[in-house]
């Protein structure tokens, strides 16, 4: 069960220009600044055909984020359906941000805010990953916690920052993080452990010997698809 969430007030809607809803694709890009090819021709060679996110209308001033898990090829089956399905019940909200000279507009989504258990916690992870590297780091840094009864308030969230291109938006952020719970039931300020699905959706967008692999390190933007584009 979702808790806590706050919706943003009619101001912050107001002060972003509505989403452009639709499916948005992978395209070759810096913080969405084109690289490349660019001609229409030579652009579709060399992109990858994946589609990152769909934006839907969900009222007069809301929105619905469904995110493509199927491209978290790392992850199980379940862990993919797992993400899908918590995108069930979502808040949206939007708003500037001025700070250090930025004028940017953020989308932010958030999937999911709830308490869960170390069991949970663990055979959730475990769903996250099959590569050995992470599967470790889980390991090692759930055993040093030696604390079976403990509780997490897990956080999924998905942010998408407007472009000065139309229809381009930055996929910022798109993780799971979880803190863990005092007796008191209040969450530790730093997560215990966090999951950057962002990062994994991104890492194999391109070949490791892809002149294009470098543009997908820290970002990746969407294009919405258009007929005829």
């Amino acid at each position: 069960m979702l808790y806590g969430i706050v919706i943003a007030s009619s101001f912050f809607h107001h002060s972003a220009k509505a989403i452009e809803a639709g499916q948005y694709y992978y395209f070759i890009s810096e913080k969405c600044e084109p690289r490349g090819p660019q001609t229409p021709e030579e652009r579709g060679a060399v992109t990858p055909d994946v589609m990152l996110f769909e934006v839907v209308p969900a009222g007069i001033s809301d929105y619905f984020v469904h995110m493509n898990t199927e491209a978290l090829v790392h992850y199980t089956e379940e862990g993919q359906e797992y993400l899908t399905r918590l995108e069930e019940e979502q808040a949206y909200t939007a708003g500037g941000d001025n700070s250090h000279g930025s004028n940017s507009i953020h989308h932010d989504f958030m999937l999911q805010r709830e308490a869960i258990s170390l069991k949970d916690l663990i055979a959730t992870l475990n769903s996250f990953s099959q590569q050995q590297t992470e599967k470790g780091y889980y390991y090692r840094t759930i055993l040093a916690l030696g604390d079976e009864r403990a509780r997490f308030k897990a956080v999924t969230r998905v942010r998408l920052t407007e472009s000065a291109a139309t229809n381009r938006m930055l996929l910022s952020d798109y993780s799971t993080s979880y803190y863990l719970l005092d007796k008191a039931g209040n969450a530790n300020a730093t997560p215990f452990i966090s999951v950057d699905h962002n990062a994994l959706m991104r890492k194999n967008i391109h070949q490791y010997n892809s002149p294009f692999n470098a543009y997908t390190a820290t970002h990746v933007c969407g294009e919405k698809w258009e007929s005829g584009i």
